[in-house]
């Protein structure tokens, strides 16, 4: 994760430098109606679903703080500015935080069941994007947008289980068991949003984004981020 976010910062560093000097890059074989952009966006986070984990739940908490990195490039129409939409693609970063669940470990004896312990699962989850976004001229330096595309994510699932005898725990008891399990694949990523150009080369975006078909077996989720950011482009 560090290495994601030590790249994309100095791609931003770049791309802000660029945008700055105010030139595009044609010089470079790009097409003189093609922006690059990059930015960052902070917000809340949700994963539905993320605490089934748990048989006998008595208590979840699937929301979180998270962020997100981004780069992209989009073509414009060769038209008046704010005139007609367009279309681009980007990638991007995402980290989901943390989700935790809490339950009681059941033992059933003679039709009867008994609380024997608890149970504790937490699960961290980012993931890396790769999507086609479309923009949409809605007022003056006003656009909406909406993105598909597919996440490559990666989960770190942990479960503790810790059984009580007599209101009493023995740490030598071998059924007090910890495990750590880490996923990784492949899922859907659906977003929209709107952004506000500040000036040329500045933006804010808030933006809503959900994925799709993420997490293993007992551990998937549909995780979202609400969130907002600055983007900087090239103009």
């Amino acid at each position: 994760m560090k290495t994601h976010f030590s790249y994309a910062l100095a791609g931003l560093m770049l791309l802000a430098n660029t945008a700055e000097a105010g030139g595009g890059m044609e010089g470079f074989g790009v097409p003189s109606n093609m922006d690059f952009y990059g930015g960052g966006s902070v917000g809340t986070t949700s994963q539905d679903g993320a605490c089934g984990s748990i048989a006998n739940p008595t208590g979840c908490e699937d929301s979180d703080k998270g962020y997100k990195i981004f780069g992209g490039a989009r073509l414009k129409p060769n038209t008046e500015p704010g005139a007609l939409p367009s279309l681009g693609v980007e990638g991007g970063y995402i980290n989901f935080g943390e989700s935790s669940a809490t339950g009681d470990l059941m033992n059933v004896r003679m039709g009867l069941s008994e609380d024997q312990g608890d149970i504790t699962s937490n699960s961290e989850l980012s993931g890396v994007y790769a999507a086609g976004v479309a923009f949409m001229p809605v007022a003056p330096k006003t656009e909406i947008l909406a993105k598909a595309g597919v996440m490559r994510w990666s989960q770190k699932n942990t479960r503790q289980q810790t059984v009580i005898d007599a209101g009493v725990v023995d740490p030598l008891d071998e059924r007090n068991i910890s495990t750590s399990t880490s996923d990784s694949g492949f899922g859907g990523l659906l977003g929209v949003g709107a952004q506000y150009q500040m000036t040329d080369n500045l933006a804010v975006r808030g933006e809503y984004e959900r994925g799709f078909g993420i997490g293993k077996d007992s551990n998937k989720t549909d995780p979202s981020l609400l969130s907002v950011g600055a983007v900087f482009s090239t103009y």
